[in-house]
């Protein structure tokens, strides 16, 4: 599945929605890899700040859910 279109907005929910999804630990990577192209992505009509909060937030989350996946593992002693 990919992005509905190239426009920020639709790049930036579908990696969120991406992140989301993640079931399993190693899916976090993939989602990772995501986010770091979200971030080293431009786009000229959206300004400095409007991009560094999206990448704030899209960072934020994947690690939220790295975590979150994490504690599972562990509360499940998996470890």
């Amino acid at each position: 599945m990919a992005a509905k279109s190239s426009h920020y907005g639709d790049v930036f929910n579908w990696v969120m929605s991406v992140i989301e999804s993640c079931n399993e630990y190693q899916q976090v990577f993939t989602a990772h890899k995501l986010v770091d192209n979200f971030c080293n992505m431009t786009y000229p009509s959206l300004d400095w700040s409007e991009k560094s909060s999206m990448n704030i937030t899209l960072i934020g989350a994947v690690h939220d859910k790295q975590y979150e996946l994490l504690k599972q593992k562990y509360d499940r002693g998996h470890f």
